[in-house]
């Protein structure tokens, strides 16, 4: 009866589990499909300018100016509609006047595919709920004997999914790191070229979230050699922002005006740069512990050996407490056997 029960809650288990990936697929076709959807709508507009927007590192976003006026704001400051993003290819071929295609810009229609695109994670991670549990069923389910093939394959992959969420978190940050080094070198480097830019606004912003940060911007306008205007924001050091006015001193490589950087530095921004590169720093400490555990572990020999010399050190453990028990049971019976023979 008692085994009975149990299987039925098995049961009901797989077909909640079997019910909500089904759910999670559905749900997940149809937020393809809306997302889809809403891209494929388009709409001709007149660019009145175009500008750049650049992060610490130079990190660049490209945007074509659809508001006369918005190119001389700090870009996350402007009025909705005001901006829209483009590719690099694209800012470099843009004209003012020019006539560009971007997706249909409407306020009432994004909030509604916004708030159906929440909903719709929503009720992934409500349907996901019973995948997870029955796996945790199997996982627990593991000290039964008898279930174990069960919760194997589940047990194999955990470590392998730990690992690969590891190695592609490890890549990401060296990636960024990457570019990082890159836009520094292409910056620094080459026929520099030294210029005033005037100051059109200005804006800090303090994230005051689980780790608060600080960012600074300023949004200038300036003329490379060639005599071109550019218009730009950038995110800059604390010393830059606090010492700016009506105009800031920048430099760049001849060959390529957008690679800006200021000179200065001060105490301040050790720890700004400190606050920047936590996330670096993390990747770099994670690299050197598991170079350390490469090289305390050996070669995947040695270490798969020492998996197997525990393993069979916890049987046999386990093998002696079994043979102590039954002969402490043995002993007792015996001394219970001889008292009554005594008497």
């Amino acid at each position: 009866m008692k085994n009975s029960g149990g299987i039925t809650f098995h049961l009901v288990l797989f077909i909640l589990f079997l019910a909500g990936i089904i759910a999670i697929a559905d749900e997940a076709r149809s937020l393809y499909t809306m997302t889809k959807n809403n891209q494929d709508e388009k709409e001709e507009v007149v660019a009145e300018g175009k500008i750049i927007s650049s992060d610490l590192f130079g990190n660049m976003e490209y945007y074509a100016v659809l508001e006369a006026g918005a190119e001389s704001k700090v870009t996350h400051m402007t009025e909705d509609k005001a901006l829209t993003d483009i590719t690099q290819e694209e800012f470099n071929q843009l004209d003012t006047g020019d006539t560009i295609e971007i997706e249909k810009i409407d306020s009432s229609g994004n909030n509604t595919y916004r708030s159906e695109m929440h909903k719709s994670i929503l009720l992934m991670v409500v349907y996901a709920i019973g995948p997870a549990y029955y796996i945790s069923y199997l996982i627990l389910r593991s000290r039964i004997k008898g279930w174990k093939w069960l919760s194997r394959p589940i047990i194999f992959l955990i470590p392998i999914a730990f690992f690969g969420f590891l190695a592609f978190a490890l890549i990401f940050g060296y990636i960024s790191m990457g570019k990082m080094l890159s836009n520094a070198i292409q910056s620094y480097t080459g026929t520099q070229f030294t210029t005033e830019a005037i100051v059109t606004d200005s804006n800090d912003d303090f994230n005051g979230g689980r780790y608060p940060s600080q960012y600074y911007y300023l949004a200038f306008t300036y003329n490379d050699p060639d005599g071109n205007t550019i218009h730009m924001t950038k995110e800059v050091r604390p010393s830059v922002y606090n010492n700016s006015g009506d105009t800031v001193t920048i430099s760049f490589p001849v060959d390529n005006p957008y690679r800006i950087h200021t000179k200065g530095f001060s105490a301040s921004d050790i720890l700004f740069y400190g606050t920047k590169l936590v996330l670096h720093v993390i990747v770099i400490a994670l690299t050197a512990l598991l170079l350390y555990a490469c090289i305390t572990f050996g070669n995947f020999k040695t270490w798969m050996h020492r998996i197997r010399k525990q393993k069979q050190s916890r049987e046999q453990s386990r093998r002696d407490k079994k043979v102590h028990r039954l002969k402490k049971k043995s002993k007792q019976k015996y001394d219970r056997l001889h008292r009554k023979k005594a008497k």
